[in-house]
């Protein structure tokens, strides 16, 4: 299993990264103990911001067909990059992951006169609506509320026996922690630069909140992403950003558009 890094810029985009997305590359098909269907591969998409608009050429090279995309929430660094679907040519299967209670803003975002609908698109484009709580699919995707400035969900994904949290765009809360509990690899935000206190108007993370929050959970690895754009966000801030969190946890990488990393199984598999 592989985990590409699409976009890892909040925000906005530069020359140093795209806003978050991320795919994951399941390595086969498999059952899941009580779950009727198997994965076929698919990669699992983690929002799309604009780095989405690589994931075409990622799904070519890598002779996919099908990508099942989950949105935290309607910011437009985490869904603007919908408005390249047309780039996914005829024969791709996309699938739309949101929360409920987003269906009727996604419907209205994702439509003229913003941009092509769903129905227009040359590849196939469903919407799938998620519940609070679990959700069994070809997998198991734990979704819970984060504490951010407008609804924002995390995620935790089991797949073929690895555990995955991805838990953007918040600060410190119970729903962070039950997300990340255990988690083979944590993918989190790092909005704030290294040092900063905590707004509590406007909820984000530090690397060193967020290797706290690791530490705190148990996770084995971290993964920090969305790096505020206006902070210029490149190679020098990352590496800070990675060594203020490996003092506190030290399995904590800094992503950059590009990155590609393996998820080792569970040893306890």
């Amino acid at each position: 299993m592989r985990i590409f890094f699409l976009g890892t810029n909040g925000w906005f985009s530069t020359k140093e990264g795209g806003t978050p997305c991320a795919a994951i590359r399941l390595s086969g098909r498999r059952r899941l103990r009580g779950s009727p269907c198997a994965h076929d591969g698919r990669l699992i998409v983690l929002d799309a911001g604009g780095g989405f608009s690589r994931l075409p050429s990622l799904m070519a090279r890598l002779r996919i067909s099908r990508a099942d995309v989950f949105l935290s929430h309607l910011h437009l660094d985490h869904a603007g990059g919908l408005h390249t679907l047309p780039l996914m040519p005829r024969g791709m299967r996309i699938r739309i992951f949101v929360h409920k209670s987003y269906l009727p803003a996604f419907r209205r975002l994702v439509a003229h006169p913003y941009t092509a609908s769903l129905r227009e698109q040359a590849a196939k484009v469903t919407l799938h609506p998620l519940c609070t709580g679990e959700n069994l699919l070809p997998y198991r995707v734990l979704a819970l509320p984060l504490d951010h400035a407008d609804p924002c969900f995390g995620f935790r994904f089991s797949l073929e026996g690895r555990e995955i949290a991805y838990c953007t765009d918040t600060g410190p809360c119970k729903n962070f922690a039950r997300l990340a509990a255990g988690a083979d690899l944590l993918i989190t935000e790092c909005t704030l630069p290294p040092g900063s206190r905590p707004f509590p108007s406007w909820p984000h993370l530090s690397p060193e909140m967020a290797a706290r929050e690791a530490a705190a959970a148990g996770a084995k690895r971290l993964v920090l992403t969305h790096f505020d754009a206006k902070q210029a966000c490149g190679a020098a801030l990352r590496r800070r950003a990675q060594a203020a969190a490996r003092k506190i946890f030290p399995r904590t990488i800094a992503a950059r558009d590009g990155m590609e990393m393996g998820i080792p199984a569970n040893q306890a598999e």
